[in-house]
């Protein structure tokens, strides 16, 4: 049997990367399994310092493409 850390790493995740960035490769991770929207540590101690103000974090990396047409890249044309 694998330990945890071993399968981390071969799902990517790298000990050496910023706490942001490996907060939001396990808050990917959580919501890829279970389909849940969670907060990171970061992101809860934000709020509790913070308690008057309405904070809108960003999401990071979601793409909708569904209302996007497919286009066509433009022919590169060279001049002799």
């Amino acid at each position: 049997m694998k330990k945890v850390s071993e399968l981390m790493k071969e799902m990517g995740f790298n000990q050496n990367a910023p706490v942001a960035t490996q907060e939001a490769f396990i808050k990917h991770l959580i919501k890829a399994a279970t389909g849940a929207d969670v907060m990171t540590p970061t992101e809860k101690k934000i709020i509790r310092d913070n308690p008057d103000k309405i904070v809108q974090f960003p999401k990071q990396l979601a793409f909708d493409f569904s209302d996007e047409e497919i286009a066509t890249p433009a022919k590169n044309s060279k001049k002799a």
